[in-house]
């Protein structure tokens, strides 16, 4: 398993354009079928749907396991983005709103890991919100998920913890349903380092993809039904720094970094 990425820059009538990140099964369908078209001078329109937003100093949307792409849709908006991009979009320039290279947004607290634990940062009461740079170093595969409800509430997922009902089905208390198959979200947990020092941070569903390159759902079913080595797997997740936005937190005599809310890979 590779944790593979592609980077487009969409754009449309507003004079604007956008970073994509493809993660992961993207790359290699979706991905790959983009890069040959607009290689073969093929710019095809692209729709989104559930991507997930991040806003270090700017936007830019990356894709996560709930997202789903459509080429060249048929419906009137992609439509009259087609003839505005055949007639004079294609040459015309745009405004990114996406940073070239992560600097900070004006209310961003960047810290270091040693200022964190040394400021004493997430032991009041009164949540901290931290902006840190570092490497993930590590990734416990011991427990790394937990079995989740996978119906629907309105148009969001309840994502509620599931128990056993008998043996071979689950059951949520908040639907109150029972079913056959359960889905899995991430509650990673990952050891980070900068040049100060190293802590511990807590990831839940899309920051977990983002980290590691496929679903939970994905590495569970590698580790518990292919029985493959997922501390191999794991290890192969792509290198370099991170830049993430997370509330510190005191648990029990020590501070780490938990619900991490948003992040940027640096190349």
């Amino acid at each position: 398993m590779e944790t593979q990425r592609r980077i487009l820059n969409l754009k449309d009538q507003s004079g604007r354009s956008v970073e994509l990140t493809l993660w992961g099964d993207f790359c290699n369908k979706e991905g790959q079928k983009l890069q040959e078209m607009v290689e073969s001078g093929v710019f095809p329109v692209l729709a989104v749907k559930a991507g997930k937003v991040n806003d270090f100093s700017g936007k830019s949307v990356g894709t996560i396991s709930s997202t789903r792409l459509f080429l060249n849709p048929d419906s009137p908006e992609a439509h009259n983005l087609r003839q505005w991009f055949d007639q004079e979009g294609k040459n015309t320039a745009s405004q990114s709103i996406s940073r070239d290279m992560p600097g900070g947004a004006k209310n961003e607290i960047r810290k270091t890991v040693s200022q964190i634990k040394d400021e004493g940062l997430g032991r009041s009461d009164k949540p901290d919100w931290v902006t840190v740079k570092a490497t993930v170093s590590f990734v416990k595969t011991d427990t790394f998920c937990y079995a989740a409800c996978p119906l629907m509430i309105g148009d969001r997922q309840c994502s509620k913890k599931v128990t056993r009902s008998g043996s071979s089905r689950w059951q949520c208390d908040r639907c109150n349903q029972e079913f056959e198959e359960c889905d899995y979200r991430y509650l990673l947990q990952a050891q980070i380092q900068d040049h100060t020092g190293l802590t511990w941070v807590t990831a839940f569903q899309e920051s977990g993809e983002e980290i590691l390159g496929c679903s939970a759902k994905e590495l569970y079913l590698l580790k518990y039904e292919e029985q493959d080595d997922v501390r191999r797997c794991v290890d192969l997740f792509e290198p370099g720094e991170w830049v993430m936005r997370a509330v510190a937190a005191t648990v029990g005599k020590y501070q780490a970094l938990h619900s991490v809310g948003s992040l940027f890979h640096l190349p």
